[in-house]
């Protein structure tokens, strides 16, 4: 080899060295490289177990269509029972039939596949058109069931057939049996005497090593169609939903209007509310946790909403105790109901009579008055009136002083009118309001005493607002041409839809428009809405028209109640007016005007005299930078 071929050999291999090492992978691309072929390993493993589910489930589909072809022996149909439900196979055939439990105020009906609840009806009330009142359907698809797993096999008790055994009128227990005749899954009913309640209890009878224990909970499912019961779906559908509270005593709800879905723990019940009725889960210790969602359904003739629970289950092969309420949001029922002695559970909470004061009203002066009348006044609409009446005695000292305020704003009208004139330019403003308000101070007169009364009295009026419309004791019952005081009257079906309106006319709700309009009226003749006001007028004027199409699809009870409030108002104003001498009035506020003109100002009014002070000469100042500009 010559001294040329060794050079041309170390050149080659130079190259070669070089070209490797020019190519030779970062540590970052070696990293890259690393993760894909990891990537690529685990998708070729979930690609190879896909592969293997699929052939398991097509040879469970062939040996399927053998069996639905009854090609096969009745040992291969007990193994492939086995393969697919475990030691629950004998419980997966049989026969469907339906058990009744009933008292005096509900009737519930149980299958005895998967001892679900099919229906239940409450006895003592109608729909609005007459037919029988079922909370719970069994012409829609609602669902109840345990999911569990038993010998790592996936169930639900709605798949299972239940025998019925010590089936009374009122009690019934449910066995779903396994292949040993010791071991089933058992769901008891136990319908109260004269009661809405329920009691729900599950047990599991020598399942310890069947049920698998790896997870905590096993859950419950109640999926149910909320139906329609009322007139006037719009309203109902706002007052109906999923509601639950918490073990703090908290009372929390899905949104009612949209779709909502939550997860919620420790959990004391969980209600489906409809405007009247409710169906109710309850635990006697507390619900560990749960899944919930609303679903609302459009222009369905039976549903309003579709509401669904998964409740968690302590999987400890011990038995639960649950509870059922199926009846009506009636306060005086729902306060009372506990599930130990002495403990009850707030269900009244269902009822919406308003939040703070307003429920106060409510629940400690509102509802005991209707009660004690309803003990020995049949009708609802003379009960109402009463109750009107008795409310405008109660608070008529409060609208007195609003009326003697009025009446004194209104003789001083002419001389506020006089001392207005002597500023008559715009930047005078607040010379004029602060030598009007040294006028009123020294005749002892509040500008705002007439206000301070009303709206004392506005808490009742927004707890009435809530009272009616939630009254259960309202529903059906009639008064002149109201068929329903719990619902919209009406005098004219529209063939047609206004929008914020209605397809209908409210007389009760014209009639309170009406009594407004008279109402302010009268009264604005006492109250200063010209020049100290601007607008005012023409903003009490539209609050009726607002108040027409706000009213007309809500409770003609509550639109009564209104309309008899202004017309009482009108007599207490009329009947006032008697009994105020404006003239002595009159002289009684000049002599105290002219004894206090000497008074010595309070550090108070000082303070506001010269905060009105400051603000004006910075008015002046600022008016002047404008007028260089």
């Amino acid at each position: 080899m010559d001294k040329n071929q060794i050079i041309g050999i170390l050149l080659i291999v130079g190259i070669f060295v070089g070209f490797s090492l020019y190519n030779q992978p970062s540590a970052e691309e070696i990293a890259a490289a690393k993760q894909k072929r990891h990537r690529d390993s685990i998708a070729m493993a979930e690609q190879l177990l896909a592969e293997q589910q699929k052939q398991a489930a097509d040879s469970v589909t062939n040996v399927e269509i053998n069996l639905n072809e009854d090609t096969m022996s009745d040992s291969a149909k007990n193994a492939l029972g086995q393969l697919k439900y475990g030691d629950f196979y004998p419980s997966t055939s049989g026969t469907e039939n339906d058990i009744v439990l009933e008292n005096n105020k509900i009737k519930v009906t149980i299958s005895t596949k998967g001892a679900a609840i099919k229906s239940v009806e409450i006895k003592d009330y109608k729909t609005h058109d007459g037919q029988p009142l079922y909370v719970w359907r069994d012409d829609v698809e609602n669902t109840f069931g345990l999911d569990f797993f038993a010998q790592n096999k996936a169930l639900n008790s709605s798949d299972l057939y239940f025998e019925c055994d010590n089936s009374q009128t009122n009690k019934a227990i449910f066995k779903a049996k396994t292949a040993n005749e010791n071991q089933w899954l058992e769901f008891a009913y136990d319908l109260k005497d004269d009661s809405y309640l329920m009691d729900f209890t599950i047990s599991f009878h020598n399942l310890n090593d069947i049920i698998n224990r790896n997870s905590s909970y096993i859950d419950l499912t109640w999926d149910q169609y909320l139906p329609i019961l009322e007139r006037g779906n719009d309203w109902e559908n706002q007052n109906a939903g999923l509601y639950y509270r918490l073990d703090n005593g908290d009372l929390e709800n899905l949104n009612t209007t949209s779709n909502d879905e939550d997860d919620i723990s420790k959990t004391t019940w969980i209600a489906y509310k409809g405007q009247f009725f409710s169906s109710v889960i309850i635990s006697k210790t507390n619900i560990p946790n749960a899944n919930v969602s609303s679903q609302n359904i459009q222009k369905n003739k039976k549903a309003l909403k579709y509401l669904k629970s998964k409740i968690a289950i302590p999987n400890n092969g011990e038995t639960d105790s649950l509870s059922f309420y199926f009846g009506p949001n009636k306060y005086q029922i729902l306060k009372n109901i506990q599930v130990a002695e002495g403990e009850k559970i707030g269900l009244q909470e269902l009822i919406p009579l308003g939040w703070g004061i307003f429920g106060w009203i409510n629940r400690i002066a509102i509802i005991p008055m209707f009660n004690w009348l309803s003990s020995f006044i049949s009708n609802y609409g003379i009960i109402i009136l009463i109750m009107t009446i008795i409310i405008k005695l109660v608070i008529f000292p409060l609208t007195y002083k609003s009326y003697q305020s009025s009446a004194k704003m209104r003789v001083l009208k002419p001389q506020v009118e006089q001392l207005s004139k002597k500023y008559p330019r715009e930047d005078q403003a607040l010379q004029k309001q602060q030598a009007v308000m040294d006028f009123y101070k020294r005749a002892g007169v509040n500008p705002m005493g007439g206000c301070l009364p009303a709206l004392l009295q506005m808490p009742i009026l927004i707890a009435m607002f809530r009272f009616f419309p939630a009254s259960i004791e309202l529903r059906q019952q009639s008064f002149l041409w109201a068929n329903d005081l719990s619902s919209y009257d009406s005098i004219l079906d529209l063939p047609f839809n206004i929008p914020f309106y209605g397809d209908h006319v409210s007389l009760f709700t014209l009639l309170m428009a009406v009594g407004i309009v008279v109402s302010t009226k009268i009264n604005s003749g006492q109250m200063d809405t010209g020049q100290q006001m601007p607008g005012m007028k023409l903003m009490m004027y539209m609050m009726p028209v607002m108040m027409v199409f706000w009213f007309n699809n809500y409770s003609s009870g509550l639109s009564y109640y209104y309309f008899l409030s202004n017309i009482i108002t009108i007599i207490q104003t009329i009947v006032a007016r008697k009994f105020i001498d404006e003239d002595l009035l009159l002289a009684k506020l000049n002599a105290k005007a002219s004894k206090n003109k000497t008074k010595k100002k309070s550090g108070f009014m000082a303070r506001l005299e010269e905060m009105q002070r400051q603000q004006l000469e910075a008015m002046k100042q600022q008016q002047k930078k404008n007028g260089k500009r």
